[in-house]
């Protein structure tokens, strides 16, 4: 009678659980007009996003993604399994954080996390993709590159996509999760032991220049956080921070940048501690460029440049790969073609500068040795996104890609539904025969 009572009880809880996953998707009385935002604790994209919407006190609902939300639930909506994803009150489906804060730096003014400056607002926008894409490298490396991290957040994923599913427990769906992850070195350029090596010193590097620049400002483009604090915490939060090897590498060797991503962590709890209301100004390009900041963009000059403007190219020549010197080293990568449409932004914000403006930000690309080599093949469109709305996605279908397999599914099951019926009219056919010869 005994182990029957506890399997009834650890059967409520997980009734309670899948409860639970069906209320969040549902908006009460006091939520009317609240975003829904699908996210995850583990995810580099979900922490920038939410940590931002915190930050700007946009009000927001969180919804659990679990392995039906990100396998059926969320591909229904975006077309791709993906996070985050945004619901709005009407039920419009928002997803892609770079275009979701820009469009909410429209429609939520207060608390501007775009610099008026626009010298400063392009720096903004190239460390910006420089979190987004090329910190994705260090994550993907530390997170599943090593035993403990492994072991660790396999485990710790699967458990939150076996939430609410009697039928999965984290044991079952870990060694799944361990498998799909292991498909981004190669894409990553993780390929040799060598370049992991270097990417280690790479993150041991990157960490020696913020720990003097949080030495004098709380953010990397002043006392005020941006877009890019959102996109460069969102990896190091996600991954570095929260996971126990890289942990450890964090504590003793950006003790300053803890500091920086404890803040962020806390934007919109105000009950003190590291919870913040009050913030200062923006740098000032007037009175000078600090030499922390030139030193971080010499950074980027040798590791994000040749990595978004090799894939740029490839995209541009259709060359499924490519292999850019980054740091020094011979790297191939895979040919990603949102990393080429990104980095086209980047070069287009450039573009945009009126002339006093452009001036000086020339010269500062070229004392940090990011031009020529950013506008070296000049702006490479990429058609990822012609005929879309980012981050508004229309149709369950979020870019040209997904338009394209779409179209070749439904060609592949029209074809194999014709041949069935035509199949189907041959047996009936020669059954008339058979009738009629019998």
């Amino acid at each position: 009678m005994r182990k029957s009572n506890d399997k009834i009880a650890n059967n409520a809880n997980l009734k309670r659980e899948r409860r639970h996953l069906e209320n969040e998707k549902l908006l009460q009385k006091n939520e009317q007009g609240m975003l829904r935002l699908w996210c995850d604790a583990n995810s580099p994209y979900s922490c920038k996003l939410r940590t931002y919407l915190n930050f700007k006190g946009i009000p927001y609902k969180r919804m659990r993604i679990n392995l039906n939300a990100y396998m059926k639930e969320i591909p229904d909506r975006v077309g791709m399994s993906i996070m985050p994803v945004i619901l709005t009150a009407s039920d419009e489906v928002l997803q892609d954080t770079t275009p979701i804060m820009a469009l909410f730096e429209q429609e939520y003014p207060e608390k501007a996390c775009i610099p008026d400056d626009q010298r400063l607002a392009f720096i903004m926008w190239l460390l910006e993709d420089f979190g987004d894409e090329y910190l994705t490298r260090f994550s993907m490396h530390y997170r599943w590159g090593n035993r403990l991290n492994r072991e660790t957040l396999s485990h710790r994923l699967a458990r939150n996509m076996s939430y609410g599913n009697i039928q999965l427990h984290a044991s079952n769906v870990a060694p799944m999760i361990l498998a799909r992850q292991a498909g981004f070195d190669g894409p990553l350029g993780l390929v040799s032991d060598e370049i992991r090596e270097d990417l280690e010193v790479q993150l041991i590097e990157l960490l020696g220049l913020l720990e003097p620049h949080f030495a004098c400002y709380q953010f990397i483009l002043g006392d005020r956080p941006s877009l890019a604090d959102f996109a460069i915490y969102g990896h190091f939060y996600a991954h570095l921070y929260q996971d126990p090897t890289s942990a450890h590498i964090l504590e003793t060797k950006g003790s300053r940048t803890c500091n920086w991503l404890d803040s962020i962590t806390e934007f919109g709890d105000v009950r003190g501690l590291a919870g913040q209301t009050e913030f200062g100004d923006w740098l000032n390009f007037n009175q000078e460029v600090p030499d922390t900041l030139i030193a971080i963009l010499k950074f980027v000059a040798k590791t994000y440049i040749p990595f978004a403007a090799g894939a740029a190219l490839a995209t541009s020549e259709k060359q499924k790969s490519y292999i850019a010197k980054v740091n020094g080293l011979e790297t191939p990568f895979m040919t990603f073609q949102y990393r080429a449409w990104s980095f086209e932004n980047v070069q287009n914000e450039f573009n945009d500068l009126v002339p006093q403006d452009k001036i000086f930000v020339q010269g500062l690309l070229h004392q940090t040795n990011i031009q020529p080599a950013l506008m070296a093949n000049g702006v490479l469109h990429c058609d990822l996104f012609d005929g879309f709305t980012p981050p508004v996605i229309k149709n369950a279908t979020a870019d040209a890609k997904i338009a394209y397999l779409k179209a070749k599914a439904t060609l592949k099951a029209e074809k194999k539904a014709n041949e069935k019926a035509a199949k189907k009219a041959k047996d009936m056919a020669q059954a008339r025969d058979y009738e009629t010869n019998k």
